[in-house]
């Protein structure tokens, strides 16, 4: 009997433990599912559309060792007007600076999370997703669908749906057009002057600030050394890292740019980016420094030897390419990042019958060995763009590369133009360079 009593108390205190949950369920969830997807959905179309100025983007494509690209969007029914800091050339010779107006559609959809997806192609945002060719389908491995991650009145956090790409969005607060030209302006002003040491906390760091990409080499609590990469995004007034960084026990994310001095500087933090020297600017250059040469004289500022590798190379591009090399340098890779993964690269320019000009490069790296006697190592790194069409130039990176390290003299010390490379494994290997 006290049995058949303890059961019937035990499945009337369950019955109403099951009850009482369901309300509290009710009461949680008082909507389906569905119908909160809906209101999410409505909610942020809204707040897409509600500033008249829209919104910038900050987007980080494929891996991030591109660093950041900034967008600026407009919402409108459907509707979204973009701008870059793209600038875009196409094969057909049309052409879309930085700052254009590209305008194409968005939708806001439900696929399991709420989604913000550009499926209508538009040139600016869809270049780094687009294929690049039947052996490349996933282009720059980047997204255009996007999970809603974060959403307020004014920032949108986003990441890609397919490779995870972060974009965060913030409402403008002037136009478009305002926006992106200072983010253009600070860029120009920067990476015309890239920086090569970071001083935290009074430490000092070599570092490397190209294709918006932060790098340097730190020490780890096991004394091993550890590379680090860090991207990062031009603003009006600086740069923003991808994410917050500490070194030497200090943490920053946001740099802004001293009119006075030049220096970067962390806008919370004892960070510096002092403003480079001479051989600083030249390893970190954003311009090309051209070789001259007179083919039919057959020389060239550089020495004997190199000039008649490169007579011998221009003279196979000739009669095999039908083409001529009109210029020939050292520096930014012209090509980068639309069309080439170099930043920095040996680049030549090839004359097709006066119809066409190809690009042609090999990647270089540009190291600073020792600032007091100016020396530099030159090493090459990878083919770039066109390369391969044109190998009969394999002996001239062999002899450069072979006769690393160089001392470097510069006819001004603080904003260089010219320079000349003197080889110290032969005094008798040299050539000099012009800034373009």
């Amino acid at each position: 009997m006290m049995k058949k009593i303890y059961y019937i108390l035990f499945l009337l205190l369950a019955g109403f433990c099951f009850n009482s949950c369901v309300s509290e369920e009710e009461d949680l969830f008082d909507k389906s599912a569905a119908e909160r997807m809906n209101e999410a959905l409505t909610k942020y179309k809204a707040i897409l559309q509600d500033d008249p100025q829209g919104w910038v983007m900050e987007f980080y494509p494929s891996d991030r060792s591109m660093g950041g690209y900034t967008y600026t969007a407009k919402f409108d029914n459907g509707k979204v007007d973009m701008t870059s800091e793209l600038s875009l050339n196409s094969s057909s010779g049309d052409k879309w600076p930085a700052g254009t107006v590209v305008t194409s559609y968005y939708r806001v959809i439900s696929e399991q999370s709420a989604l913000l997806t550009f499926d209508t192609y538009n040139l600016l945002f869809h270049f780094f997703s687009e294929p690049r060719g039947s052996s490349d389908v996933d282009g720059y491995a980047s997204d255009y669908e996007f999970v809603f991650m974060e959403v307020s009145e004014d920032r949108i956090v986003l990441k890609g749906k397919k490779y995870g790409n972060k974009m965060v969005m913030t409402k403008l607060t002037e136009s478009a057009g305002s926006y992106m030209q200072k983010v253009l302006d600070m860029q120009e002003k920067m990476a015309a002057v890239p920086r090569m040491k970071m001083v935290v906390g009074g430490k000092e760091y070599t570092v490397s600030m190209v294709g918006k990409l932060l790098s340097y080499t730190d020490m780890k609590e096991d004394s091993s050394l550890e590379n680090i990469d860090m991207a990062y995004i031009y603003t009006p007034d600086g740069i923003n890292l991808y994410e917050p960084l500490t070194v030497n026990g200090i943490t920053f994310q946001r740099l802004v740019y001293d009119d006075a001095t030049g220096a970067i500087k962390a806008t919370d933090a004892d960070v510096s980016f002092p403003y480079p020297t001479a051989l600083e600017q030249f390893c970190g250059t954003t311009s090309q420094w051209y070789l001259s040469f007179d083919i039919a004289a057959g020389t060239g500022d550089m020495d004997k030897e190199l000039m008649d590798l490169f007579s011998n190379a221009y003279a196979i591009n000739k009669s095999t390419q039908y083409e001529e090399f009109i210029g020939w340098y050292i520096g930014a890779n012209s090509a980068y990042p639309g069309n080439d993964t170099n930043p920095y690269c040996m680049g030549w320019e090839s004359n097709w019958l006066g119809l066409q000009v190809w690009d042609v490069a090999y990647g270089y790296k540009m190291s600073i060995i020792d600032e007091a006697s100016k020396k530099i190592s030159l090493q090459s790194t990878a083919p770039g763009i066109n390369y391969d069409f044109y190998v009969f130039l394999d002996p001239i990176i062999e002899y450069v590369d072979a006769h690393s390290p160089y001392t470097v003299e510069f006819d001004d010390d603080q904003t260089p133009t010219t320079t000349k490379l003197v080889s110290t494994v032969d005094n008798k290997v040299w050539f000099s360079l012009t800034k373009q």
